[in-house]
């Protein structure tokens, strides 16, 4: 899932937990966490949530079904408001002050007659963060304003023709404001429905908690000293400019190289750290003409990236390109120009050695100097080189493509005037 579906999908979900269940499922959860730590944070949360619906599911499993008592919250959110509300007025206490609540900012948000009547409201409601204020600030309204809402919205629906659409629009209106004003909300509304899945809440919160993958925490703490330096050196190779500046600007302000960096210090700081980068891959440089794993941008699914047709593959990492920083564009063409044979390209054990190796360091500055960048040439010889090499994974058989890696590499040593320097390992 991208990000937008992922943060909808776990707002869906939510919104059938009550608000203790809600914190114990998602203590975690933020949607200003990276992607990668919100997946992580919701592959722990999806079991979880199924034990927990199954278990709703099965305490109401010999009732009758004919009252909202008698169904569980997942049954409520694919109801449509119409049909809760007539259930209401005959029994106005079927549903906990949780679930009242719920209902309350849902009726809010039937902004007409067909969204009154829709069963899908429950889970479009979710893309507005108009409601997710509305239950937020619903949720410490006292009982007896929750309760006086409760009444006046069965008085206006109760004895209604449901299927009179200028009568329940008008009762509709009515509550709306009611419920708005009840929190704060002036009339007009409508403004509030402008934008759909943006970061809720608003404002990023000022500290958010530190995911980790258990399991890497747990390889983490079985590394030496020697082992824990040269994973944070992988680390950095997958990093940009902006990621090293951020991160590691504290290990600067404390520490005067990373080898004076304590084991400690470092155990703690990898797993957090890997968690940030998710699952790159220091191969991806390559990888990225073969399955869309993308250098600068959010990954192509390898499957989708199979039918995507080559000129719009190529418009694809034109944009990669264009995100590139220039430590990234410059590890890209690096890593091309001094990888000795095309099956090394795919090699992890090859890529991590070759970041120990002083040519690897002498050609990464020259790409990052002054004259290369500024005259444009860095970005020209890495559009052209993009190019070529989607087109030797596209067009080429296997047997042609070392040949054609070969000549890749002469048209990169050329491009950056780097063509002696090439052979010095």
């Amino acid at each position: 899932m991208d990000d937008a579906e992922l943060r909808w999908t776990v707002r869906v979900f939510r919104d059938c937990l009550s608000g203790a269940a809600q914190q114990e499922m998602l203590g975690d959860y933020s949607e200003f966490l990276e992607l990668h730590e919100m997946r992580q944070v919701v592959e722990g949360f999806i079991p979880r949530y199924t034990e927990y619906a199954r278990e709703a599911l099965e305490a109401k499993r010999f009732t009758a079904a004919t009252s909202l008592r008698d169904m569980t919250d997942e049954e409520l959110q694919s109801m449509s408001a119409a049909e809760k509300w007539s259930l209401l007025v005959d029994d106005p206490s079927g549903l906990d002050p949780y679930q009242l609540r719920r209902e309350l900012a849902r009726l809010f948000m039937c902004l007409n007659f067909d969204l009154f009547h829709d069963p899908g409201l429950g889970e479009s409601a979710v893309e507005f963060n108009v409601y997710l204020d509305l239950l937020e600030r619903l949720g410490t309204a006292s009982d007896t304003a929750i309760e006086e809402l409760r009444a006046q919205a069965i008085a206006a629906l109760r004895g209604r023709d449901h299927r009179d659409v200028s009568a329940v629009e008008a009762a509709l209106t009515t509550l709306r404001e009611a419920i708005g004003r009840s929190v704060g909300l002036i009339p007009p509304l409508d403004h509030l429905f402008s934008e759909r899945m943006e970061r809720w809440p608003r404002t990023a919160p000022t500290e958010l908690r530190t995911v980790v993958n258990p399991e890497i925490r747990a390889a983490v703490e079985g590394m030496n000293p020697e082992q824990l330096r040269a994973s944070l050196r992988v680390l950095l190779e997958l990093m940009n400019l902006e990621e090293q500046g951020r991160e590691l600007a504290p290990l600067k302000a404390t520490y005067r190289t990373f080898d004076d960096i304590p084991a400690e210090a470092l155990a703690t700081l990898l797993p957090r750290l890997s968690m940030r980068l998710g699952d790159r891959n220091i191969c991806d440089f390559a990888l990225r003409y073969r399955s869309g794993r993308l250098w600068a941008q959010e990954r192509v699914n390898p499957q989708a990236w199979k039918l995507v047709p080559l000129q719009d593959k190529f418009m694809v990492l034109e944009a990669d390109n264009a995100a590139m920083d220039l430590l990234q564009v410059s590890r890209h063409l690096t890593r091309l120009l001094l990888t000795e044979r095309y099956e090394l390209l795919f090699d992890p054990a090859y890529q991590v050695g070759l970041t120990y190796e002083p040519i690897y360091h002498r050609v990464l500055a020259h790409c990052m100097g002054g004259e290369l960048s500024d005259s444009g040439a860095l970005k020209s010889v890495n559009r052209q080189i993009t190019r070529m090499m989607l087109e030797l994974e596209e067009l080429l058989p296997d047997g042609e493509r070392p040949a054609r890696f070969r000549d890749i590499r002469e048209v990169i040593g050329t491009g950056l005037k780097l063509a002696p320097i090439a052979e010095e390992r």
